[in-house]
């Protein structure tokens, strides 16, 4: 019988700080070429990267069995499990290394299987192991990575030699996987071996829109890929996740399917931050992040089954899409919203997640500034004009004013001014649009000297960081606030002069009542920002954002009409190229 490799099953290096996202050991610890179990010791591998996920399997593609077989050094009984409403069952066993197989998996009704590998009298050492089965793929995948960068040298020449070592040594991978990295620096020189499949290519800085435009035309015109994968250049990358990501795809019975990567904590590693998200237009924080929050060491966490959720869009650290869906280019935005307008359009019905898909990425939370808001506040208001037909103007104006108040009044001016700055060029109309210089744009947004994380002095640090209040406190001060001007009315004698402490991602509205001045800190690092109450720019800032809502709306019903009308010149093949020319 021929099988067919679906996933790998794998230990991870000696140093990796949380190995039991991979395999759970009992008696033993990982060093040199395996996991060392002692006589009579257990390694399970019922884990975030171990399992297969029958239930998803079952419902995405057509394998009627499955099978497992692992490389062990030593006397050991090999179990394969599986697992449904909390009962663990052998259905195969072994203690002479033989390939373990459950010939229907869909009568079983599992919601996982997993391998359990007991040592006898001796120790053993647990290699590797990897999943397959019998049924015949639906399809060949070709594989295009598109990486997009700008001075990322640390993260992407690590990535760029994983895929190489994985394009050479895995069969699932060889010969179906093309790179091709797009460097909007221009300085990117990878050493890589004669005649593997990476393609370095120069262009100008166009943000992640214009890089990944730029692959994705590449890969269309060459005619070669079935599918691409989006991939940014500061993640920490899975291999496994590209093996899997083929093999999916390559048993699935919706030609139309795109996968997700999930997201994990680069600095807590069994942290999951985002699995999918939906979005919501009339929300003031439209994104809606899923899986948010998640333990991947947790054993029931990563077991069991769920039915695939509805996921609006998939964010481009790892995005899979077929071609023949992919015929729009992605909109220039330079940053912020172009894959969420893309999912939105395109991916995001077709779109899975799959245990074993994942990349490790850094906070954002120590990424956002005000730059970031203007981005978010102009690109956002491009994404609703186009994609939600009954979007209208104020939808536009109460998120827009919702989230200049909440900066206003938490002397996050600068925050508020970059949010007043990106909605007046989205209101300057799609023919300014098409000929903003993006490079040159970003020169002028990114150079922000305020509420941007930094190293935090030893005064700061020994603020302390508090909690957040209970919901009602919070929604206390935040109704209060406007009736005080934010504070200003306020007597003196209910203020503080000690500094306000808040965590970095929210808008202390109702601390700033009585702080005038705030830390705000991340949890985990000692990063953070001062900001500090200023009357007459606070004025100002409320004049420049009740402004722009007023000319929502006015001209909304006229821009919904001409940005729709725009779309296809925005983002055609030609439009990009002369971008690309620069």
């Amino acid at each position: 019988m021929t099988f067919h490799p679906l996933a790998r099953i794998q230990i991870p290096a000696p140093d990796f700080v949380e190995p039991s996202l991979y395999v759970r050991l009992t008696h033993g610890d990982i060093h040199g070429d395996g996991a060392h179990i002692a006589p009579h010791a257990t390694a399970t591998f019922d884990t975030a990267f171990g399992i297969f996920s029958a239930g998803r399997w079952s419902r995405l593609t057509a394998i009627a069995d499955l099978a497992v077989s692992m490389k062990v050094t030593g006397r050991c009984r090999i179990d394969l499990v599986a697992y449904s409403n909390g009962t663990d069952t052998v259905v195969a066993t072994t203690e002479s290394g033989e390939v373990l197989v459950c010939e229907h998996i869909r009568s079983l009704g599992a919601e996982s299987f997993y391998v359990s590998v007991t040592a006898l009298d001796e120790p053993v050492v647990v290699h590797s192991g990897e999943w397959s089965t019998s049924t015949a793929p639906e399809r060949d995948v070709h594989l295009g990575v598109a990486i997009t960068t700008f001075n990322r040298q640390e993260y992407v020449l690590k990535t760029i030699d994983r895929l190489v070592a994985l394009e050479h040594s895995c069969p699932v991978v060889h010969g179906h996987m093309q790179i091709q990295v797009v460097d909007n620096a221009r300085n990117l020189v990878p050493s890589v071996p004669a005649g593997a499949p990476v393609r370095v290519i120069p262009n100008p800085n166009l943000g992640g829109a214009g890089g990944f435009a730029r692959g994705l035309i590449e890969f269309r015109e060459a005619g070669w890929s079935t599918h691409v994968v989006f991939m940014d250049d500061d993640i920490s990358l899975e291999p496994e996740s590209i093996v899997r990501t083929i093999s999916l795809l390559s048993y699935s019975l919706d030609p139309d399917l795109c996968i997700h990567g999930a997201m994990l904590s680069e600095e807590q590693p069994w942290l999951q931050f985002e699995a999918g998200s939906a979005y919501e237009f009339r929300a003031v924080y439209p994104l809606k992040a899923m899986g948010q929050g998640l333990d991947l060491r947790s054993r029931s966490e990563v077991i069991r089954d769920q039915l695939e959720p509805k996921i609006d869009y998939s964010a481009w650290w790892f995005t899979v899409f077929p071609m023949h869906i992919a015929k729009d280019n992605p909109l220039p935005v330079f940053v912020r919203g172009d894959d969420v307008a893309f999912g939105l359009m395109h991916t995001g019905k077709h779109t899975v997640t799959m245990n074993g898909i994942a990349v490790w990425h850094a906070d954002f939370a120590l990424k956002n500034n005000p730059s970031s808001l203007y981005y978010e506040v102009r690109n956002f208001a491009l994404i609703d004009t186009l994609v939600f037909p009954n979007h209208k103007w104020y939808h536009l104006a109460w998120r827009y004013l919702g989230f200049g108040f909440r900066n206003a009044y938490s002397h996050r001016y600068s925050s508020a001014e970059y949010m007043a700055w990106g909605m007046r060029d989205f209101l300057a109309g799609p023919e300014e649009w098409m000929k903003i210089d993006h490079s040159a744009k970003h020169e002028e947004v990114r150079h922000v000297s305020e509420e941007k994380a930094m190293p935090l002095s030893d005064e700061m640090k020994s603020l302390g960081f508090t909690p957040p209040r209970a919901k009602a406190i919070r929604l206390g001060g935040f109704l209060l606030s406007p009736l005080t001007a934010g504070g200003r009315w306020i007597p003196k004698a209910l203020k503080s002069d000690r500094v306000g402490v808040a965590q970095i991602d929210v808008r202390a509205v109702g601390l700033a009542i009585r702080h005038d001045r705030i830390l705000y800190r991340h949890p985990r690092f000692e990063e953070g920002f001062i900001c500090e109450r200023d009357y007459k720019r606070f004025i100002a800032v409320q004049r420049d954002v009740f402004r722009s809502a007023f000319k929502i709306a006015r001209s909304y019903k006229k821009l919904k009409r001409q940005y729709r009308e725009h779309y296809e010149e925005m983002v055609s093949t030609e439009s990009w190229k002369k971008r690309f020319q620069n």
